[in-house]
């Protein structure tokens, strides 16, 4: 069901968003408490005119007072600058996970995205189009145990597992498409039987593609994206307990279904 606003709340929304300063303002001054023109011009970087034109602007609308040429913040203006503060955080949030909601697969993937909102971000960009697979690839190279989801692989993570240590304990779940790339490729034959003489790697087929990749570390969990052709396009690592459930039976979902890569 759709949440019914007044038309005053729905006005009061587009007065406030309508000019950046009157939000700089509003929480300038339940930052720094009573300030006059001066002090607020410099603290929210804007002209005169602007800041005097917004500070009025507040005013009529009863969110701060001036008193003796001090402004200060009313009670209601308390209450919508820590709303202003919750909601901006939030866009935040959205626009550093959008490389990663862009091309997470909805339509297979049953996953809450406020789960991720503490999650740190690896996207690809232009200027550094491998951030996804480095990090990928640093966190292989360390990790004593792992189970994951593979919907594609390449030969350099493949090598990386486990390369800073003695020995290491993995159990990797791959698509049919994965697992048929592996049996039939040469240079995977090979990097397999060098991770088998390093550690102990268990490779099993699943009976049906995976929709994205899922690495369960000791402490974290990472899941990457990407696009139709398998090019990696983001990677998140989260410790979100929620997040590492339901990555635990997702595993344990496709685990159940596959067989050992022969």
């Amino acid at each position: 069901m759709v949440s019914e606003f007044s038309t005053d709340a729905l006005d009061d929304v587009r007065f406030v968003s309508q000019s950046s300063a009157r939000v700089r303002l509003l929480l300038r001054l339940v930052e720094g408490g009573p300030m006059n023109r001066c002090e607020l011009r410099d603290g929210v970087d804007a002209s005169r005119t602007t800041v005097s034109r917004n500070l009025d602007a507040l005013v009529d609308r009863g969110w701060i007072e001036e008193n003796d040429a001090l402004y200060r913040v009313t009670p209601g203006g308390e209450l919508l600058a820590a709303g202003l503060e919750s909601f901006l955080s939030t866009v935040e949030t959205v626009d550093r996970l959008d490389p990663f909601f862009e091309w997470f697969p909805t339509d297979d993937v049953d996953l809450p995205s406020e789960w991720l909102a503490d999650a740190d971000v690896y996207p690809s960009t232009p200027s550094d189009p491998y951030a996804p697979i480095d990090r990928h690839v640093e966190r292989l190279e360390v990790a004593a145990e792992l189970r994951c989801l593979l919907p594609a692989t390449g030969v350099r993570p493949m090598r990386a597992i486990g390369r800073e240590l003695d020995g290491f304990d993995h159990e990797l779940v791959v698509s049919p498409s994965v697992g048929e790339t592996i049996r039939s490729e040469q240079k995977y034959l090979d990097v397999m039987g060098e991770l088998r003489q390093r550690g102990r790697i268990d490779f099993y087929v699943s009976d049906r593609p995976v929709p994205l990749y899922v690495g369960l570390f000791e402490n974290d969990v990472q899941l990457g994206v990407g696009d139709g052709d398998g090019v990696p396009r983001a990677l998140v690592e989260t410790a979100d307990e929620r997040v590492r459930r339901w990555a635990e039976e997702t595993y344990d979902s496709y685990r159940a279904g596959a067989e050992p890569l022969r």
